[in-house]
């Protein structure tokens, strides 16, 4: 009975089926649903963009996980499509040492630390505006103040 439920949800998962998985782990009382059937549950769920869900279950099967660098990829998956890229680079960083060939991990794990980068200068940038615009409102405020020094906070 085991082996037909895996082959079904594997089945469905081949043919993009992923509520049918869900609906039919779900069925499982949960304490029963073992570190196999939550990858499978973890692995429906971020197809349908259920990330954080999907994380829930993934963490049920972190000592299956811990040498397996398909569930490390799922995992850095979940954080990348959550932006969390610490955790998103973390993730494929080990599924990379684990398995170097890969190329998806290769390809998320560059793309996790571009967007870490895209979002910390993003956030320069924004710091710096807001310096700006603070700079002028003290410029506003003093009307004596020096025109250069007003000039070169607003460049």
């Amino acid at each position: 009975m085991r082996e037909e439920l895996i082959a079904q949800l594997n089945a469905w998962h081949e043919a993009d089926e992923y509520e049918e998985i869900v609906s039919r782990i779900k069925e499982v009382p949960t304490p029963l649903i073992d570190e196999e059937l939550a990858v499978h549950l973890g692995r429906a769920l971020n197809n349908l963009g259920r990330y954080r869900e999907a994380l829930k279950w993934f963490n049920k099967a972190v000592d299956k996980g811990k040498k397996d660098p398909l569930w490390h990829f799922r995992v850095g998956y979940a954080h990348y499509y959550l932006d969390e890229y610490d955790q998103a680079i973390k993730a494929f960083k080990r599924a990379n040492k684990l398995d170097p060939e890969d190329q998806d991990t290769i390809e998320f794990l560059e793309w996790s630390r571009s967007e870490k980068a895209a979002l910390a200068a993003a956030d320069e940038d924004s710091e710096d505006g807001e310096e700006a615009a603070e700079a002028d409102s003290a410029s506003d405020a003093s009307p004596d103040a020096d025109s250069d020094a007003a000039k070169e906070t607003k460049h």
